[in-house]
């Protein structure tokens, strides 16, 4: 697990005890927002605040958020606790958070419009579609778009497969924030054994969305992060979702302990994450039950489209049930069946899931990362 591993390598350059004074950092006041929606009249308020009570007491996150949607009916959102504990600044329903890996499913959607307007097929390969990284990945001839969107490709993922990117993303945030996605590539994936034959097994790659990335910028003839804007933020009125690095004092610190104090793990974050197509995104929980209930509703792609993102892998090696669709998950609670992603990272643990037997999407937020209990996302769903 990439909270684990990065802990480990922290040792190596400085105490664990001594973390914060290692990485000391000026925290930004965050810039004040009045958030305009009031949730205190939705029906089912009691019953939701009392789920997100149950989630935070389960938690050792500083702030936590939860959002409904159920189709048709208005949102709710619920917060908790605070967003930035150097300022104690409470948490709001406007708060946006990194949203790790929920990035997949913004740019899985982006390569499926591709596909729906006949500009691509996902058996297309990257020796087809990039000829001019094709001898830079192994068995590129045959990995294909199908297999980078759902992690069969055999690429790597260097957050947690890769020493030196671990290291040097301790020692040298900085360093690492500096790298383009394109760079990424360059210096930790490129001329690398795979760690199967393409289509053969199942093995999580952030790689593989970086090369998903330079496909859809070769087909749009934008940076990922225009046309993401192009095809999803703008027609959603998405306001506070995007996919860059900038400086933005609101999006609510990580947090995650060190010994047995908390510590802010924001500057590993930020450098680890921010502007990647696989892990970058930027989104509050109202934009993204926007953007799930859209999905869901056949207003951003088509039935057909959708349907194909939504089957999912099956391999011994991960009991016959990996559950990785075209950049979407299957999800099980002991009562009920959703798709979504989750994010997380050292200091997120961000969760968008849409359960088709209730019509209803869920947003889960926390700024403590490595995951938390969902078990009240049956409570949310009676």
């Amino acid at each position: 697990m990439l909270i684990k591993r990065i802990v480990v390598a922290a040792v190596i350059g400085c105490s664990l005890f001594t973390l914060q004074s290692c990485f000391r950092e000026e925290i930004p006041e965050p810039q004040q927002v009045i958030c305009g929606a009031d949730y205190s009249g939705h029906p089912s308020h009691s019953r939701y605040t009392e789920a997100l009570r149950q989630y935070t007491d389960a938690s050792a996150a500083p702030g936590s958020i939860i959002g409904v949607k159920k189709i048709g009916e208005p949102a709710w959102v619920g917060t908790d606790g605070y967003s930035n504990l150097e300022h104690r600044t409470k948490i709001s329903s406007c708060t946006p958070f990194r949203s790790g890996s929920i990035s997949k499913l913004f740019t899985a959607v982006m390569i499926m419009k591709f596909v729906e307007n006949g500009q691509l097929t996902l058996d297309k390969t990257i020796a087809q579609l990039l000829p001019e990284i094709s001898d830079r990945i192994s068995k590129a001839d045959k990995i294909t778009v199908r297999q980078l969107l759902n992690h069969t490709s055999g690429l790597g993922h260097p957050t947690d497969d890769d020493r030196n990117y671990q290291l040097t993303l301790i020692n040298n945030p900085n360093y690492i924030a500096s790298l383009t996605y394109k760079e990424r590539l360059e210096r930790y994936v490129f001329d690398r054994p795979l760690h199967h034959e393409p289509g053969t097994d199942s093995y999580y790659s952030n790689a593989g969305y970086w090369v998903l990335g330079l496909m859809i910028e070769k087909l749009s003839g934008q940076r990922v992060e225009e046309y993401l804007n192009t095809a999803i933020t703008q027609p959603l009125g998405l306001t506070e979702t995007y996919l860059a690095r900038r400086e933005n004092s609101r999006v609510s610190r990580g947090y995650n302990f060190s010994g047995d104090v908390l510590q802010d793990v924001t500057k590993w974050d930020s450098a680890d994450s921010d502007g990647d197509p696989a892990a970058g995104l930027i989104s509050t929980a109202e934009d993204l039950l926007t953007f799930s209930e859209a999905l869901f509703t056949y207003q951003i792609l088509q039935a057909p489209t959708l349907n194909l993102m939504l089957q999912t892998t099956s391999f011994p090696s991960c009991n016959g049930d990996c559950g990785y669709g075209l950049g979407i998950e299957s999800w099980k609670t002991e009562s009920n069946f959703g798709y979504g992603k989750n994010g997380f990272s050292m200091g997120v643990d961000a969760n968008i899931i849409f359960f088709p037997n209730k019509n209803t999407s869920i947003v889960i937020f926390s700024n403590f990362g490595g995951g938390n209990s969902k078990e009240c996302i049956d409570k949310i769903l009676q």
